[in-house]
Formats: C-alpha cells, sequence, structure tokens
C-alpha cells in the first residue's frame, strides 16, 4: 500500500475570512504556548532555588536557626538538628525522607526533564511564530491584492 503525499493548497485561493480565522487560530495557540512556557519556567525555578537550598544543610550549619517555609510566603524559625536528612515535598501533598544526596539527585532529574520541556516548548513557539507571521504577511498582501484590483476597477468604470 502507498504511503500519499499530502495534498498543498495554494494560499492565494484560501478565503480571506478563511485565513483570519488560521491567523486568529494560531495566535490563541501561541497565547497557549508562551503561559505554558512561563509557568514551566516558574517550576524550574522553584526546583532550582530548592535544589541551592539544599547546599546549606550540612554539618556546619547543625544547630542553627533557620527558617522553615509553611507556604510559600509564611515562615517560622526552627533548627536544624538533621543534617543527613532532609524532608520534601514530591508533589499532591507527599513527603518523602531523604538524604541529601538523593534530594540533590532527584531535583537535578526534575530540572533536566524541566528543560527539556522547555526547550520543545520554545520550537513549538517559535514555529507558531513563524506561521503567524507568514499568515499576516499572506492577510496583507491579499488585503492589498484587493484594493489594488478594486481601484482598477474604479478606473475602468468612470
Amino acid at each position: 500500500m502507498s504511503q500519499q503525499q499530502p495534498q498543498q493548497i495554494d494560499p492565494m485561493q484560501i478565503p480571506l475570512p478563511q485565513l483570519k480565522q488560521m491567523h486568529q487560530q494560531i495566535g490563541e495557540d501561541l497565547d497557549t504556548f508562551t503561559n505554558s512556557f512561563a509557568q514551566l519556567k516558574s517550576v524550574h525555578a522553584k526546583y532550582n532555588d530548592c535544589s541551592e537550598s539544599l547546599n546549606f544543610v550540612n554539618k556546619k550549619n547543625a544547630g542553627k536557626t533557620i527558617l522553615v517555609p509553611l507556604t510559600s510566603s509564611l515562615y517560622v524559625p526552627g533548627e536544624l538538628n538533621d543534617t543527613d536528612n532532609v524532608i520534601m515535598d514530591v508533589g499532591t501533598g507527599y513527603y518523602v525522607e531523604k538524604p541529601v544526596a538523593d534530594a540533590k539527585d532527584y531535583y537535578k532529574r526534575k530540572m533536566e526533564y524541566v528543560k527539556s520541556n522547555l526547550d520543545k516548548l520554545q520550537e513549538t513557539i517559535n514555529d507558531r511564530r513563524k506561521r503567524l507571521n507568514d499568515v499576516t504577511d499572506l492577510i496583507n498582501l491579499r488585503s492589498a491584492l484587493a484594493q489594488q484590483e478594486e481601484g482598477q476597477k474604479a478606473k475602468a468604470a468612470a
């Protein structure tokens, strides 16, 4: 069985209202992808902050007073007693106790995963921007040609 080649359409044959609808849809897609990108960047930054904070969990800081986050904006004073293990949030309300080295590895893997998704999403955003620009250029060209035809018809009628 042979595969059929995708049928190519002359962009000049696409009706202008359909082009405008395509432009709107691509714009909405671009907005969605851009918002997702911003959210992923925020997640990456949080993982990075967690990873960096693990650098302060060491023997020389044992017994020192630290601020313990209860929420993203509420911290309470606490004392660092166990410098070998940390309790970490692994998502959806689950917490696990892990050795500091394992926690660092966990956050490293999470950051790499999010970074790879950021890279893929950036490619998609760039592709959508190019498509949006191409459709915008086509709409402008088609509008200019339509105005030119109207001008020629007006001259011919006069």
